[in-house]
């Protein structure tokens, strides 16, 4: 009886024992089911449903044949056997290295804390971590009868694969590493030539913005000259160089930036001369200076109207935009220099012998038209005339200006000593421009690869305008040479007719005796144009109004 009892109690608990077995596997079963359904969920709520794919233990496998092979394997070896993966390995160490911020991130504060099976998800989340870093390569060691001897982990962290790509040589052979090291100095050479070509553009950009806003536009010629002289010095000497520590690239460097500050200094000038005009300092001058101007009013409109004429008897003289872009690689910008019209760009051949022989060379390139010879040489014969009578004028001008001495005892040194001539122009003194003046024909070569240039001008001086209206009558026909053959005005019988006049008016009897800033103009007694020829019966002296009033002498 007590031996039943007994086993019926084992019984029992043998079946209570199996009974709670089986809960606690149930209730396993359920938290595992949680854990899964939380990690799952964390997962996609951190975007990260494929982390199998992302995080291995390994990513590659390598099997070698000896011991001495797993001992000396390393993760060089690995690259150059495998010479097309060091992208895939840095993709995916980039990778692992998002998804470790984004674990680690999450793990510091989240909102599944407080939920059931939070803590062994948090485990599962740090193992991964783990293990989220780098790429993974195990090598092992198996003998030819299949028997694995020994294994190890080679590890390509984001600072070993940084290490190796700054020595490249270390996975090429000597004429490999040789040859890239070729490249990289041709590729370092360009870059330091680009370099410098922005250097060059910058300040050609800067130019060409700046130039058209001068208020000095005397300064514009001074602008071209420096960009010129940055364009012969630059654009082939770039290109040329052949070194990357060459001593050309420092005195190049020194070159441009001595340009730049030049160029930058026209334009500060500029700009400081711009705003004294538009200043108070400024407009109370002109208001002083007011009366003196009225009382001259007229000759400078006299003087405005005969610098104008010089236009009319030599040619239009329209400054004209040409872009200038020498450069044969076309890494430089285009600069618009000014140019005047009066510019022939020759070949060399062309240019040797013009040099030898300039006035039938400017007939040729400026005088084209042989059936307009007998108007123009009639209009260089008045263009002495009216050179001289400038010419004079300019001297009564300077003269003028010492009137204005008690009235500009504060204006700064920058505007007189960068604009004069704007400065008494806008004060309302007529001014005369020297290039009016200086008229010239010019010349110039350049060779296809801009590497030489060279001009030069033919000033168009009494002496030289002689010498072309003789050569341009030299080419007439007998019969309408004959009609052409007058004397001209030279300077000589222009003094000649005054000192015979006495420095004296014919018409109103003024004289420089009596006003010794008096402009007096030689007048032909009936013009060149009614047929009056320079003789001189034919010769008064006339004041500047008398000879206003008695009508203008040039040819339109």
């Amino acid at each position: 009886m007590g031996i039943l009892i007994f086993v019926l109690i084992i019984a029992v608990i043998l079946i209570i024992k199996k009974e709670n077995e089986k809960e606690k596997a149930r209730v396993f079963r359920e938290n595992e089911r949680l854990r899964r359904e939380l990690y799952d969920e964390i997962l996609r709520y951190l975007h990260l449903s494929n982390i199998s794919s992302l995080i291995k233990n390994t990513d590659d496998t390598v099997k070698v044949k000896s011991r001495q092979t797993l001992e000396n394997y390393d993760d060089i070896k690995y690259l150059k056997e495998h010479d097309d993966c060091i992208d895939k390995i840095k993709q995916v160490t980039m990778t692992r290295k998002d998804v470790k911020n984004i674990l680690e991130d999450f793990l510091k504060e989240n909102e599944f804390k407080e939920r059931p099976q939070y803590n062994n998800v948090a485990i599962d989340l740090r193992r991964l971590l783990n293990i989220a870093t780098g790429y993974r390569v195990k090598v092992v060691y198996i003998t030819s009868a299949g028997n694995r001897k020994g294994e190890k982990l080679l590890n390509f962290s984001e600072s070993r694969i940084k290490e190796i790509e700054e020595h490249p040589e270390w996975l090429m052979t000597k004429a490999e590493y040789n040859k890239l090291l070729k490249e990289e100095a041709k590729k370092e050479l360009e870059n330091k030539k680009h370099e410098y070509y922005e250097k060059v553009n910058s300040i050609i950009d800067f130019a060409n913005d700046s130039k058209d806003k001068l208020i000095v536009k005397a300064r514009s010629k001074k602008l071209d000259e420096l960009i010129q002289q940055l364009f012969d010095r630059t654009i082939n000497s770039i290109q040329k160089i052949k070194q990357n520590d060459s001593e050309e690239w420092y005195m190049l460097e020194n070159f441009i930036i001595n340009i730049e500050t030049q160029v930058r200094k026209i334009v500060d000038d500029d700009k400081k001369i711009s705003e004294y005009y538009a200043s108070d300092d400024f407009a109370k001058i002109k208001e002083t200076c007011n009366s003196l101007n009225l009382s001259r009013k007229e000759f400078n409109e006299y003087i405005d109207e005969k610098a104008q004429s010089i236009s009319k008897l030599f040619g239009t003289r329209v400054v004209r935009n040409e872009t200038q872009h020498e450069d044969t690689y076309n890494y430089i910008r285009a600069y618009k220099k000014s140019i005047t019209p009066f510019t022939a760009e020759v070949s060399s051949n062309v240019f040797g012998s013009a040099e030898n022989n300039p006035i039938n060379y400017i007939i040729k390139y400026f005088y084209p038209n042989k059936s307009q010879y007998k108007e123009q040489i009639q209009k260089l014969k008045i263009l002495i005339e009216e050179l001289e009578t400038l010419k004079e004028a300019k001297v009564i001008i300077d003269n003028y200006k010492k009137d204005y001495e008690q009235y500009i005892q504060n204006v700064p040194a920058y505007v007189l000593e960068n604009d004069e001539d704007g400065f008494y122009s806008r004060l309302g003194l007529a001014i005369i421009d020297e290039a009016i003046l200086n008229v010239e024909y010019k010349f110039t070569y350049t060779s296809d690869g801009g590497m030489a240039q060279r001009s030069f001008t033919v000033p168009m001086n009494e002496e030289n305008i002689i010498e072309l209206v003789n050569a341009l009558e030299s080419k007439l026909s007998i019969e309408a040479l004959a009609k052409e053959q007058r004397a001209m005005m030279t300077s000589k019988l222009r003094m000649f007719i005054k000192e015979r006049d006495k420095f004296t008016c014919c018409q109103c009897g003024n004289s420089t005796s009596a006003e010794p800033n008096l402009l007096l103009e030689v007048d032909h007694i009936i013009p060149i144009a009614k047929g009056g020829l320079t003789q001189e019966d034919n010769l008064q002296t006339l004041c500047w109004k008398c000879n206003r009033s008695k009508g203008a002498k040039i040819i339109s």
